[in-house]
């Protein structure tokens, strides 16, 4: 599932071919994909492409946003000529001809280009909004965890309030946005805090050292270009992520700690793998 790293990185790149193309029609293959009425975007410029959590924003001349959340499979492809550009969760439809049976949106543009958003579980969609629909969507989510406005202080505060398992709290996108179940395992490592702690019994430096953590995982694997682990997947232009290479703990079952050397367990909290040291993490 593409987390904030790898959306970033998806940000980043399509801004780089994005900005200033017109919309000449939007092709919807499976209406549940996208909400809105994709008519009102012919025609329009796009202005600017940003990201707030796990969420892509594509901003229109005619003040109509573009909302996009890729879910657990859902990946954009900017095809222009033989040339593609994009990002998300890597399946075999990077490499094959376009539109794939996992096509769900194309939007076409009137320099022939082309953006084909796949999705292979189809739980991801696009959303046409308005700046007051968007800033209401957005109004849903907590502070991006690697904006510079928020502080330890905003995270004490909030941690202070629930008993819920600290794992589930960071990765909880109304607390603090941004930290999937990856970056949840790899920062709660880095700064030796267990998941399975109460939120509410860590004292001030240990949720000060873990939200430095989060801050630093996050920015290590947005320079990464995010963390690909299909074995299958094949690279097209540098578009495979490198932070999989990095991993402390995630995936790393029977492996030794990078902090103390014992054994690296996995367990479940809420129902997801969680992996860990049960020595320095206690």
């Amino acid at each position: 599932m593409p987390e904030l790293p790898e959306v970033e990185t998806v940000k980043r790149r399509l801004a780089q071919v994005l900005v200033d193309k017109t919309v000449a029609q939007v092709q919807v293959r499976r209406s549940k994909s996208f909400s809105g009425q994709p008519a009102k975007l012919q025609n329009q410029t796009i202005q600017e492409v940003s990201r707030r959590a796990k969420l892509l924003v594509i901003k229109f001349s005619a003040k109509l946003f573009l909302l996009i959340h890729l879910k657990m499979t859902g990946q954009l492809i900017y095809l222009q000529g033989q040339n593609k550009l994009g990002g998300g969760h890597p399946t075999a439809d990077w490499t094959k001809e376009l539109p794939t049976s996992h096509t769900r949106v194309i939007i076409d543009f009137t320099d022939q280009s082309q953006l084909f958003f796949n999705d292979m579980r189809v739980f991801g969609w696009l959303k046409l909004l308005t700046k007051a629909e968007l800033k209401q969507e957005l109004a849903k989510y907590g502070p991006d965890v690697i904006d510079s406005d928020v502080t330890a202080d905003y995270f004490i505060s909030k941690l202070a309030k629930t008993s819920r398992k600290i794992k589930q709290v960071i990765m909880d996108y109304r607390v603090i946005a941004g930290i999937g179940n990856i970056y949840a395992c790899e920062a709660l490592n880095m700064a030796q805090v267990s998941p399975l702690r109460p939120a509410n019994q860590l004292n001030k430096s240990e949720i000060e050292q873990l939200f430095q953590a989060m801050k630093q995982v996050i920015n290590q694997a947005i320079k990464a270009g995010g963390t690909t682990f299909d074995g299958h997947y094949v690279d097209v232009d540098g578009l495979s992520g490198r932070f999989q290479d990095q991993l402390r703990v995630y995936g790393q079952t029977g492996q030794s700690c990078p902090n103390c050397g014992a054994e690296i367990k996995k367990i479940k909290i809420a129902g997801r793998g969680t992996y860990y040291c049960a020595e320095c993490q206690q």
